[in-house]
């Protein structure tokens, strides 16, 4: 008889965590949905305005600074987006794919090949956006690819991540990769 207490003990113990874990799950839940995103895709074609891009390219410039404190950059593979990349990009952009697809992307032929490398027609470089409507954040990669041997193009690429906020670029990044 005292088994059989301690087991509907047990069982009413687990029933009560259970509800509790629930109920915090639910809490964790609508704290979610209070604080989801209030922009949008669209809100990267913002950039056209002179004062987002400038500030954009500020951050671009700062953080830069500080990756290659020497200003030796320019000897590497990566490319960094420049005012031109980025009208060209916007004016390319398909405001109905973008809005539907939360990315778009366009290849291009920067040819910008590292020193000691070739950038044939055939070696397509790209410049991608995406967006991440969970915190607002947009993320823009710039691909450049070059030919190495013996006959395969390969790629590096600058990754940004961003969000605009009141006319200002925040919560600013960049990484690269290749």
């Amino acid at each position: 008889m005292s088994e059989t207490i301690e087991t509907e003990s047990q069982s009413l113990t687990d029933s009560i965590i259970e509800v509790e874990e629930t109920q915090t799950s639910n809490n964790e839940i609508e704290q979610i949905e209070t604080s989801k995103c209030s922009g949008a895709i669209s809100d990267f074609l913002k950039l056209n305005q002179q004062d987002l891009q400038t500030d954009l390219f500020v951050k671009i410039d700062s953080i830069r600074k500080v990756q290659y404190p020497e200003n030796d950059q320019e000897t590497s593979i990566m490319v960094d987006l420049t005012a031109e990349y980025l009208t060209q990009f916007l004016n390319d952009i398909d405001v109905d794919s973008l809005a539907k697809n939360q990315q778009f992307e366009k290849k291009y032929h920067f040819n910008i090949a590292p020193e000691g490398f070739t950038n044939p027609t055939d070696c397509k470089d790209k410049i991608a956006v995406s967006f991440d409507d969970k915190d607002c954040s947009f993320r823009l990669n710039i691909y450049n690819t070059f030919l190495v041997e013996p006959n395969w193009c390969t790629e590096s690429m600058v990754v940004y991540g961003f969000k605009i906020k009141n006319s200002r670029i925040i919560d600013f990044w960049r990484q690269e990769a290749g």
